[in-house]
C-alpha cells in the first residue's frame, strides 16, 4: 500500500489497510481442481472471523426449492419478511458459513431471519446455475407467503441484482428492498476505479484481474455484458428501493457509483454510501466502528422497507 490510512479511521480499520488478508488465488479459475484447492484454504480462513461475534444466534440448515440454505436467527423473527442473503467469493468461492459475521448482526438488529443460499459455484457450475438456485429459493419463500429483502456482497451483490432483474421478468413479487455491499456489477471491468484505485485498494489493487478472471469463469460462453452477468447493463426500471455500500478505496467503487446513477435515472429509489477509507466488504468486520456503523445503516434501511 503506497497511501497511508486517513487519520479519521479507527485503529481497527487502519490496521486492516496496513495488513490486509490477501490469499494466493489460482492461476486458472477455469480449472476445478485449482479452485477447489483454494476453497480448502479460503473457507476456514474466512469463517474464522465469525469468532469475533459476542452474542448468541441460532444456525439451522434447511433446503428450500431443492437448494441447501443456512438460516441465521439472532432473535425471534418479528414478521413474515426474510432477508435472502447471497455470499461473496467471486462466483467461485464461498459458503453461507463465511458470512455469519454479517448475517447474525443483521438478524440481531433487524429482528428478521437471514436465509443464506448455498448456491452452486463456478467453474463447475457456470451461469446460469447459481442464479437458478437463488430464484428457486426465492420462489419457495414466495410460496410460503413470505416477503424478501435481498442482501448480497461482492459476487453475491451482483447475483442479488441479477436475481431481482430475473424475478421482474418472470413476474415474481419484487423484493421489498435490495442491499448491495461492494457489489460486482460489471464484469467487463470498465469502471475507471479499476485504474485510479490501484494504489489504495488493499485487497485487489496489486492485481484487479483477481476479481475479473473468476467472473469470466462464471460467465462461461455468455457475453460479459449480458445484463444478468453484469447488471449494470440492464434496464433497471421497476426495481425496489436499494442501498449500495462500497469502500472509497475499492477498485469496484466505480461499479457502484455507475449502477446507482443508472438506477436513479430509471426512477429507482437508490442510495449510495461510500465509506471513506473503506475496503472491499468492510461491513463484515464486526467490532470495527466503521463496520458496525455500516451494519446499523443497513439494518435501518431494512426496518424502513419491511412492513
Amino acid at each position: 500500500m503506497t497511501v497511508p490510512p486517513p487519520n479519521h479511521l479507527s485503529p481497527g480499520a487502519a490496521r486492516y489497510l496496513r495488513q490486509p488478508d490477501v490469499l494466493a488465488y489460482p492461476a486458472d479459475w477455469t480449472d476445478p481442481w485449482d479452485v477447489h484447492s483454494v476453497r480448502e484454504i479460503a473457507h476456514p480462513l474466512w469463517s474464522s472471523i465469525n469468532e469475533t461475534l459476542d452474542f448468541s444466534y441460532e444456525v439451522v440448515e434447511e433446503q428450500i426449492g431443492g437448494v441447501p440454505c443456512e438460516r441465521i436467527r439472532a432473535v425471534e423473527a418479528r414478521s413474515k419478511v426474510v432477508v435472502l442473503h447471497l455470499h461473496g467469493g467471486m462466483y467461485c468461492l464461498g459458503t453461507p458459513e463465511i458470512d455469519r459475521v454479517l448475517n447474525a448482526p443483521v438478524s440481531l438488529g433487524s429482528g428478521l431471519d437471514v436465509l443464506s443460499v448455498d448456491y452452486r459455484l463456478a467453474p463447475e457450475h457456470p451461469f446460469p446455475a447459481p442464479l437458478d438456485d437463488i430464484v428457486a429459493v426465492w420462489m419457495g419463500l414466495v410460496d410460503q407467503g413470505l416477503d424478501v429483502i435481498l442482501l448480497g456482497e461482492s459476487a453475491g451483490g451482483g447475483l442479488a441484482a441479477a436475481a431481482a432483474l430475473r424475478a421482474k421478468t418472470a413476474g415474481l413479487p419484487m423484493p421489498l428492498g435490495i442491499v448491495l455491499i461492494s457489489p460486482m456489477l460489471d464484469l467487463t471491468g470498465a469502471s475507471d476505479t479499476f485504474q485510479t484505485n490501484l494504489a489504495v485498494d488493499p485487497d485487489y489493487g496489486h492485481d484487479p484481474d483477481i476479481l475479473l478472471a473468476p467472473g469470466r469463469a462464471y460467465a462461461g460462453s455468455t457475453p460479459l455484458d449480458h445484463p444478468l452477468i453484469s447488471p449494470l447493463f440492464a434496464e433497471l426500471a421497476g426495481l425496489p428501493p436499494m442501498l449500495v455500500h462500497v469502500g472509497g478505496r475499492e477498485v469496484l467503487l466505480g461499479d457502484s457509483a455507475r449502477f446507482v446513477r443508472r438506477a436513479r435515472m430509471a426512477g429507482v429509489e437508490a442510495s449510495l454510501h461510500v465509506v471513506d477509507g473503506g475496503w472491499h466488504n468492510s461491513p463484515i468486520w464486526y467490532g470495527v466502528p466503521e463496520a458496525d456503523a455500516a451494519i446499523a445503516e443497513i439494518v435501518g434501511f431494512m426496518t424502513k422497507v419491511a412492513p
